[in-house]
């Protein structure tokens, strides 16, 4: 048998490894809590959806706790679901002391796809041409800023455009000469980074009657905001932009309890706009969470019969393999138990469990998809096709030396 963990643990066909990757693998969600949290957020965007005020949260939990594969998978329901909502996921940099906003909100614009952006300002300049929309500079009260959306969104080059989206994302030095001469060389103000996203919410809400939802992963990073003079720009604009209808701004946040959010997100007038109903906690799982999380992973991943429920709908065909091979039988020995633990045996999984249980990281969803795969590969390296005792005790002497 070739030693891979595809054909040593009969994964279904898409599958090579246990350790999921949240783009890749943004359709599934493993356990029901997990699924109970997203199914909350996203009743919460749908709402947000019929009233047009966009929903505003701040979502916090441990590291590893899977924030951003929740990220993700929340722009593959939305999309799924056909909700009025454009998702733009945005990963923080690691922010200087004395960063400039535009570190963030350059981010915020320029991750618009170029031919969404090209598409919805064409409409809307159609519409304003028929006398079905106000002309752009109603809603943003800047003449370069309407003059760049409505002319530099709708040419036929793409570079063009990507240029105008840089610009509106508060970038120095780009070269803007064939828009317009003269025309300001940045932005640089929360009033006028105000102005781009409500031109930009505008268009979208007129075109599409979407509004514009940004996920904000690793949003702990503006704890590096500690200038004096940066802390006080970055809370002007955040504030600006809260405050904007049809935007909604979701951060991310790697914290271990509401006290260690960024000083930021806990400033009076941004928690105010936010709500502090929507600080939300994810918390870690425990025993029973761990062991569902776990088998149903590994009832997804391996050709075990028939796709869980919650993933039915969303596996490839080619993944939808409902019989068990007849090599994975003999391994189990046709026995229910060894096939459900599988490729642990039984009592190999129990332990694995109780021994990512013992310690503050080894629970987190993520520590636990690496001790999963290392376990795996100690498997095949030793030729045994299931993950025995000696194996999960092997590597947990490891881990504590």
């Amino acid at each position: 048998m070739e030693k891979t963990l595809a054909s040593w643990f009969f994964m279904r066909p898409g599958f090579s490894t246990f350790r999921l990757e949240p783009e890749k693998h943004r359709q599934f969600l493993f356990g029901s809590r997990e699924r109970e949290q997203r199914d909350q957020i996203l009743g919460e965007l749908e709402g947000s959806s019929y009233g047009g005020d966009g929903f505003k949260a701040v979502v916090f939990g441990d590291y590893g706790r899977g924030k951003t594969h929740l990220c993700h998978n929340l722009e593959f329901e939305i999309e799924k679901t056909e909700l009025k909502i454009k998702p733009i996921y945005i990963k923080c940099s690691n922010f200087t002391s004395k960063a400039p906003f535009q570190a963030l909100f350059e981010e915020m614009i320029t991750q618009f796809p170029t031919s969404d952006v090209k598409r919805v300002a064409t409409a809307y300049a159609r519409l304003v041409q028929e006398n079905k929309a106000d002309p752009l500079i109603k809603i943003v009260h800047s003449e370069d800023i309407a003059l760049v959306m409505s002319e530099g969104l709708t040419v036929v080059s793409d570079s063009l455009v990507r240029n105008c989206m840089r610009w509106l994302g508060g970038e120095a030095k780009v070269p803007m000469e064939a828009i317009k001469t003269g025309i300001v060389p940045q932005l640089t103000d929360s009033r006028r980074f105000g102005s781009v996203l409500r031109g930009l919410s505008h268009m979208y809400s007129e075109v599409d009657g979407s509004g514009i939802q940004f996920f904000i992963d690793e949003a702990e990073r503006l704890n590096n905001i500690s200038n004096a003079d940066a802390f006080a720009t970055w809370l002007v604009c955040l504030r600006e932009l809260t405050e904007i209808p049809r935007v909604g701004i979701m951060f991310f946040v790697g914290a271990n309890t509401r006290n260690d959010l960024p000083v930021l997100l806990m400033q009076e007038e941004i928690s105010r706009r936010i709500g502090v109903v929507n600080y939300l906690e994810l918390l870690g799982p425990g025993r029973d969470d761990l062991r569902a999380f776990m088998l149903e992973l590994f009832s997804t991943c391996i050709q075990k019969g028939a796709v869980p429920a919650p993933h039915g709908e969303v596996m490839p065909e080619e993944g939808k393999v409902a019989s068990v091979p007849d090599e994975l039988v003999k391994v189990t020995n046709g026995e229910k138990r060894r096939l459900e633990a599988f490729p642990f045996e039984p009592d190999a999984f129990d332990e694995f469990i109780e021994n990512a249980l013992m310690g503050q990281t080894s629970s987190k969803p993520s520590e636990v998809l690496i001790r999963i795969l290392k376990v795996a590969q100690r498997a095949i390296r030793k030729g045994k096709q299931t993950i025995d005792m000696s194996i999960v005790n092997e590597i947990s002497a490891e881990g504590m030396s």
